[in-house]
Order: structure tokens, then C-alpha cells, then sequence
């Protein structure tokens, strides 16, 4: 889990960097672009785990919350790789450098923490059968928007959903 939500995120800012046909995205844009890839996620969640009323009613606010954890360790994470990144990096001395370096690994285990945390609270609000099913659609749901980027790389992740498709159609 911890790979798919380092990746996700990534693939958050991916998606953001390249939506944009020009110029850097407003942070208006980015939120914008944030909520509706967790739109599409929660609803592909929702619909592969299905979750009844009752289960859904005490997964979400655990999976939320695990996320938003997530969500700040990660950047913790980008904030330290970013400061020894490129020419940064060269710019620095070697004990500089090694602070710097250190404070990224620190981030990383924190992030790891982070996970290793929630995954015994989802198996007590949902069967194991259904934590198990969290994963696979979260890797999927990153598998997808991967493969979307591929397909529109100038569009950012699009959705796949056959409304979409429809959309879709209709434009060309």
C-alpha cells in the first residue's frame, strides 16, 4: 500500500503537470483536478469492494483519514527529496548533503509507519476478504491512470467509465 500511495500521488502530480496544455496549472485547476481524480477512485473503490450502506459507513472515515496521513507523510517525503534534488544536490556540501539525505530516509520510514498503522483498522471495520479487495483496487485504479496517461499524455489521467466514453465520442 505503501507504493500505491507514493504513487498515486505522484501520479497526482503527474496528472496535474500534464492536464495543462500550457503554462504551469492554477492551484484552482489543481484542486479541481484533485477531486475529480478522488471522485473517480472512490467510486471505483465503492463499486469493486461492494461495500454495503453499513460497511461503507464506518470504511469511509477510516480510509480518509488513512489517506490524509498518507497524503502529508508523502509530502514530507517530496518536500526532503526536493531539497537535494538536481543541482540542489551538487550545490550542497557533503555534510549538508548527508542532513538532507538523512531527513528523506526519516520521511520515507515515517511514511512506511503511516501504513503499517492503518491496514489492522480496515480489518476492523471490513472482512479480510474485503481489505484484500482495497489493494487489488487501489493498484488497479493506479494501473488505470497510468494507462490513461500513456493514451493522452497533453490530457492528463482521463476517465474510462462508459460515460465517458460516450463524451468522448461525441467530441470527435
Amino acid at each position: 500500500m505503501k507504493k500505491f500511495i507514493a504513487f498515486t500521488i505522484c501520479l497526482f502530480a503527474a496528472v496535474v503537470l500534464f492536464a495543462q496544455p500550457q503554462g504551469k496549472p492554477s492551484e484552482e485547476q489543481r484542486k479541481k483536478d484533485f477531486e475529480r481524480i478522488q471522485s473517480e477512485k472512490i467510486a471505483y473503490i465503492t463499486q469493486e469492494l461492494d461495500l454495503s450502506p453499513e460497511e461503507a459507513q464506518v470504511f469511509w472515515p477510516v480510509y480518509n483519514q488513512c489517506w490524509k496521513e498518507s497524503l502529508a507523510a508523502h509530502k514530507k517525503m517530496r518536500d526532503a527529496f526536493g531539497e537535494f534534488r538536481g543541482k540542489k544536490g551538487e550545490e550542497l556540501t557533503e555534510a549538508e548533503l548527508e542532513k538532507k539525505l538523512n531527513e528523506y530516509v526519516a520521511a520515507n520510514e515515517a511514511s512506511n509507519q503511516v501504513l503499517a498503522k492503518w491496514y489492522p483498522k480496515f480489518k476492523e471495520v471490513l472482512p479480510i476478504r474485503k481489505v484484500a479487495r482495497l489493494y487489488q483496487a487501489e493498484e488497479a485504479f493506479q494501473q488505470r491512470m497510468i494507462n490513461n496517461l500513456r493514451k493522452h499524455p497533453q490530457e492528463g489521467a482521463r476517465p474510462q467509465g462508459p460515460a465517458h466514453r460516450e463524451r468522448d465520442r461525441d467530441k470527435k
